[in-house]
């Protein structure tokens, strides 16, 4: 090897080159997936709400399970009397009483069991989110604050709905099913839509007050608590001194409220004999609540936005 050989030196030509590095390809492959809309980012926060969920059994299954019961001892009553009211004689009435009433009366039944769902989950779910450093994850992949809020309240209102519309649903479906004739059952189909009504109002105000309550806190263990106190004893505080005093008061009682609306849409008021709650005051109360319960998850999920790293604006 003479002098001028070395690294780079090329017989060829004689001369020594200088060394051109090269890029070799490592099996790199750019994305050929389905490339989905920004705006659809809150369905997959939603599904991973309702599938993380449905996983263990103390979590959804559970309180499922609950209104399944409560649906199976309505349904039998109505379906029990139905084939005895021909042999009640002058109880007749009485029996007609029971069927009409079932389905209102179980109203706030399945409300217990959504209230179950809110402590599992509901009320833990932002404050879970904070506790654990998971904004960093959600906000680092371009989620924007509307994208999380939708998604946690529509995964909610999907579990929630399980147990609020479909359950009475079933109720309502049994009761035109045991119709005397084809008149009755035309005359009955509004209950479907009250149902629905019903059923909606309710899933919302479940889905969003406890959300709003996960917000309060950055610890869940203290949101769940704080949602329990309010819902257990403050909402038994307040209808008690309606009682006693305004029924507007008594409708900061959720349960309440949605019983109240419930009687009015089927015409059973003369069941609230504790506390007249006024139709318009439940309303109000439950909007209420669900405007506050969003505002503050909004607020929460701004702020951790704003203080986390990699937010989307």
């Amino acid at each position: 090897m003479t002098e001028l050989e070395g690294p780079g030196f090329s017989p060829e030509t004689g001369t020594t080159e200088a060394p051109v590095g090269a890029i070799h390809d490592l099996g790199y492959k750019r994305y050929l997936g389905t490339r989905r809309d920004p705006r659809t980012r809150w369905r997959v926060i939603a599904r991973e709400q309702v599938a993380s969920a449905w996983k263990f059994w103390w979590r959804f299954k559970a309180a499922f399970g609950l209104a399944a019961i409560i649906t199976a001892i309505a349904g039998g009553m109505m379906l029990f009397t139905s084939d005895r009211k021909s042999s009640l004689g002058r109880a007749q009435g009485f029996a007609m009483q029971l069927i009409d009433t079932t389905l209102p009366e179980s109203i706030i039944w399945f409300c217990r069991a959504g209230f179950v769902v809110s402590l599992t989950i509901g009320a833990t779910v932002v404050a879970s989110d904070v506790q654990s450093g998971a904004f960093t994850f959600y906000f680092a992949r371009s989620v924007k604050p509307h994208h999380y809020v939708i998604g946690k309240l529509a995964g909610m209102c999907a579990l929630l709905a399980l147990i609020l519309v479909a359950g009475p649903l079933v109720i309502a479906g049994l009761r035109l099913g045991v119709s005397d004739d084809v008149d009755q059952l035309v005359d009955l189909l509004p209950i479907l839509w009250k149902t629905l009504v019903i059923g909606g109002v309710a899933t919302l105000a479940y889905a969003a007050v406890p959300l709003g309550f996960s917000a309060l806190m950055p610890n869940r263990r203290n949101a769940l608590a704080l949602w329990a106190a309010y819902y257990l004893v403050f909402g038994a505080m307040v209808y008690e001194l309606g009682k006693v005093s305004s029924g507007s008061l008594a409708a900061l009682d959720l349960p309440r409220a949605v019983q109240t609306i419930t009687y009015a849409l089927f015409d059973l008021n003369f069941r609230s004999r504790d506390a007249q709650i006024p139709v318009a005051a439940a309303v109000a109360s439950l909007a209420g609540h669900v405007v506050v319960a969003v505002a503050l998850v909004s607020y929460q999920v701004r702020r951790a936005q704003r203080t986390g790293v990699g937010g989307a604006s």
